[in-house]
Formats: structure tokens, sequence, C-alpha cells
């Protein structure tokens, strides 16, 4: 009996200390598993510490670099702002102090207008740079003369190559389009910019531009090359960044803000190119723009010796046409000029000033267009075609316009125009859209004389003047104004001047009032202040100018 409990109590304590070995080792297993994850995490929570850190490391590298060419730029900048201001105040001084003979006194206000331009042209740089960091950067695309510009560019640039004993060449690639459509402000920003950075850095030797055509896909390529000192490999990975010149010894030597460069490449990019460098140290650099045009025609294969052997423009057949046309347009200088063409073309004018007047000619009289401006007081283009629109009025009506962006156009059409006109007036396309309204006359109803005309003098001898009448007395107004911190009155007068001085060529004034104009109407009047010296210089550039010409 006692025998057999012994042996019970042997198994049961047996099954109990397997059991409970089988237990610990389960336990022992899992703890060791544990172990293991705990030190896979923290090997895992190490390695992230060190990854993270690097990143920090970095990054903070990449912000104090980001800092330290932010603040090489700003002194470059006020260096750069300083040696024109230098000039302007120190001639300035001058002139009110001494009183110099007209031959210096002319020397002088040159030195201070051409100062005064390279600060408006700095100042551009940076608008540009804000506006491409905002992508708020827009190209006004439209048909011009590519010919004229290369060979402007040409005679721009031979006056300093020839200054520094530097061979400059052009050459087009077995014929390039006369006509292009794309941004020709911008296009030639870039040109002007390659070029420029070529002749700077090249001290002896020559440079080349060369332009050819993919007639295939409208794609144009343009290259600069030069024999300068070249960039090193490393200096080109950063070529194109933003406040950044190829090292600091560029800065000191040639001057320059670093942004021209990164400037030029976003503009090719819109532009649905590319811009690229090849270049090798001391033996000179390669820049290639490629940008695609959306039409091109014509065909030159010989660039002219210089701009004053070639024309202008298309050779201007005038329709012989009869009809009324009412123009709706609310500044004199282009009241006159757009007139000037439509009669030429043998149409009768009628004009209203503004909106409200347009709907009640309109109604009252039979007209065989009606061409409307978009901004005008009263009651703009676009209420005044709805008001049409709403009476049942039926002709065809235009609008006449500066803002001729894809998604304005596509604005117009939505309304109800007929189509679309740009300003500065593209004459040929005014002719196209009245040869299709008016009734055509028979050729022997007119003069033979009339069927093709130049009419760029006749402008310039009447209209011209007047502009340049008004514009002086614009530029008085404007000093008053300031002076008087009369915005709303400032606004009124940069409208005028925006609408009417790109149709004389003065694209840049017509820029700067624009912009003071948009920062009037947004009520930015502290930065709308410091921009309107760039209306007033290239105003004094243009007054000054034409007064020596004449």
């Amino acid at each position: 009996m006692g025998q057999n409990i012994d042996e019970k109590t042997y198994l049961i304590e047996k099954t109990a200390r397997e059991s409970a070995e089988k237990i610990l080792a389960e336990k022992s297993l899992e703890l060791n598993l544990k172990n293991i994850e705990l030190e896979s995490l923290k090997n895992n929570f190490e390695n992230l510490v060190e990854l993270k850190t690097k990143e920090a490391v970095k990054a903070s590298e990449l912000a104090n670099q980001a800092n330290q060419a932010k603040s090489q730029f700003l002194a470059n900048m006020s260096h750069e702002i300083r040696t024109p201001l230098t000039a302007i105040i120190g001639y300035a001084e001058i002139l009110r102090r001494e009183n110099p003979e007209q031959v210096l006194m002319d020397k002088y206000l040159d030195t201070i207008i051409n100062n005064g331009c390279h600060l408006t042209d700095l100042l551009g740089e940076i608008l540009d740079l804000s506006k491409i960091e905002t992508q708020n950067l827009r190209l006004e695309k439209k048909r011009f003369n590519l010919v004229n510009l290369i060979t402007e560019l040409k005679d721009i640039h031979s006056v300093t190559a020839q200054s520094k004993s530097l061979t400059l060449s052009f050459d087009i690639d077995e014929g390039i389009p006369e006509w292009i459509v794309t941004d020709p402000t911008r296009l030639k920003q870039v040109l002007h910019n390659l070029l420029s950075n070529a002749i700077k850095f090249t001290a002896k030797g020559k440079v080349s531009f060369k332009a050819s055509t993919n007639w295939k896909d409208n794609t144009l390529v343009f290259i600069v090359t030069d024999t300068g000192e070249g960039i090193s490999l490393e200096q080109q990975q950063h070529i194109f960044d933003s406040f950044k010149q190829a090292d600091a010894s560029i800065t000191r030597k040639y001057g320059g803000t670093g942004l021209g460069l990164s400037i030029a490449k976003s503009i090719v990019g819109l532009m649905g190119g590319q811009l690229s460098v090849e270049s090798e140290v001391n033996k000179g650099s390669q820049f290639t723009a490629s940008i695609k045009s959306e039409g091109i025609a014509g065909k030159t294969t010989v660039l002219p010796a210089s701009h004053s052997q070639m024309s202008t423009s298309e050779p201007l057949f005038v329709p012989q046409l009869q009809g009324n046309v009412l123009l709706v347009e609310d500044i004199f200088i282009n009241q006159q000029l757009i007139t000037h063409h439509l009669e030429l073309a043998g149409a009768t004018v009628t004009i209203a000033e503004n909106g409200m007047q347009a709907i009640e000619k309109a109604m009252a009289e039979e007209f065989c267009l009606v061409l409307m401006d978009i901004q005008m007081p009263v009651l703009d283009g676009k209420e005044a075609l709805k008001g049409l629109l709403q009476l049942g009025y039926s002709k065809p009506v235009y609008s006449l316009t500066a803002n001729m962006m894809h998604d304005d156009i596509e604005e117009y059409k939505r309304l109800g125009f007929t189509g679309t006109l740009a300003k500065p007036l593209e004459v040929a396309k005014l002719y196209e859209v009245l040869s299709k309204y008016l009734k055509s006359v028979a050729k022997k109803e007119m003069p033979e004389d009339m069927l093709t005309v130049d009419s760029s003098n006749t402008i310039n001898d009447i209209i011209k003047p007047k502009f340049l009448l008004a514009l002086a007395g614009q530029y008085e107004q404007l000093n008053d104004f300031y002076e008087q911190n009369e915005y709303a009155k400032i606004g009124n007068i940069l409208h005028i001047i925006k609408g009417s001085a790109g149709s004389f060529g003065y694209n840049r004034l017509t820029e700067v009032a624009n912009q003071v104009l948009v920062l009037i109407r947004t009520d930015k009047i502290s930065e709308a202040s410091k921009q309107m010296k760039n209306v007033m210089i290239q105003i004094e550039k243009i007054l000054f100018s034409e007064k020596k010409r004449g």
C-alpha cells in the first residue's frame, strides 16, 4: 500500500516536473525571441537615429549653403545697386551745382539714364525670379520676325565684342524661319544673357552664335560658343542655380547677380525646350538653348549685315474695302493709330470711348464690324458685349487687347466675342479681319499706290510725335500725383501709357507701367510706390533719346 502511494507520488512529481520544464523551455524560447526582437529594434533605432542625424546634418549644411549663397547674393546686389546709384547721385549733384555746358550736360544725363536703366534691369531679374518661384511667370506669345530679333542682338553685342577685340560671328544653319510664334521679349532675354556671358567671360579669341531649325516639329536651337576661361565639372552642377555664379572670384571680377542663367533656364523650360552647357576649363564653353514655336513662316538663309539693312515687317498689302466700323477705345492715341489703319483700307470709322457709348452707337447705327477694347472706364469691353448680346446684337464683335494668354482668349470666346486682335496692333491681322466682314472694292475704284503701303512714315511723322508730346505731359502729371499720393489718378495715367506705348515699340515702358498698375489695382500701394521709379526712368529714357534724335 505504501509502495503504491510512493509510486503515484513519484509519477505526479515527475509529470509536474516535466510540465514545468516544458513551460520553462517555452518561456525561455519566448524570452529569447523577445530579446532578439528587442536587439533588432535597438539596432534599427540606432540606425534610424544615425540616418536622421545624417539627414539633419545634411539639411543643416544645405541650409547654411543656401544662406551663404543668399548672403553672397545680397552682397553682390548691394554692390550692383550702389555702383550705378553712385554715378546717378554724383552726376545729378554736378548738374545741380555746376550747370555745365550742353555737351557735358548731355554726357552726364546719358550716364544717369544708362545707370538708371541698369538698375531697372536688376530689379527685373529679381521680379522674374519671384515670379518663377511662385510659378507666376507667364509667356506673352505673339507672331514676330525672328531674323529681326537675331540681327538686333548682333548689332548690340558687336559693339561690346569689338571693344574687347573679340571676333563675334552669327550663323544660321541651312536657314531659319523668318516668322515664329512665342514670347519675343523672353526669347531675347535668354539669348542676350547667353551672349553677354560669353563676351564677358572671354578675354581673347572669339564668340559664335548659331541658329538652326528642325522644320518637322518647329524646334529652334540656339548655340553660343566662346573661347573663354571655361567652367569646371563641379561648377557646372550649380551654374543654373539661383543666387549662384561659378565661384566667388567670378563675382568679384565681373559682378552680376547670379540670377541670369537660372531665369533663362526657367524661361526656356516654359518655351518647351531645354538649356544646357558643355565646357572645359581654359578652353571655353558652349550653351545650347532649344525652344518650340507654335508656328513658323518663311525662310531666311543669310542674315543681313546690320539691322538697318533689313525690313522691320512683312510687306503690307492694304485691302480695298468699304464699310462702317465701330472702334471702341478710350485712349486717344490708340484711336488715332487704329483709325489711320482702318481708313487706309477704306473703312468709315465711328469712335466710342467706353462700353456704354459702344452699346448706344451699335444699337443706333449699322456697322459691319465692332472692334472692342477690353479695359475701359464707365463700362469695360466684356460687360459691353454682354449688354449687346442681351439686346440681340448679331454683328461681329472683336476684342482688342494686350492680354493674349491662352486663358484670356478662351474667356473672350466663352463671352461671345467673334475673335481677338492683339495690342500692339498687328496690322496684317487687322486687314484679314476687315477683308472678311467689309465689302471689297474693285481695283479701278482706288488709286494704284493704295494697294501696298508702308504706313510707318505716316505714323512716325504724325501720330508718334503726338504720343511723345502726351507722354511728356503724363510724366509731369505722374510726378505731381506721386508727391500727392494720388494713386487712383496715377493708375488712370498708367492705363493710358500701358495701352499706347507698345504701339510705338516701347515695350519695356508698357511692361513696367502694367506692373505698377496691377499693384495699384490690388491695393499694394507701398510696393507700387517703390516701382514707380521704373516707370519714370523708362519715360525719361524715351523722351531723352527722342529729343537727341530730333
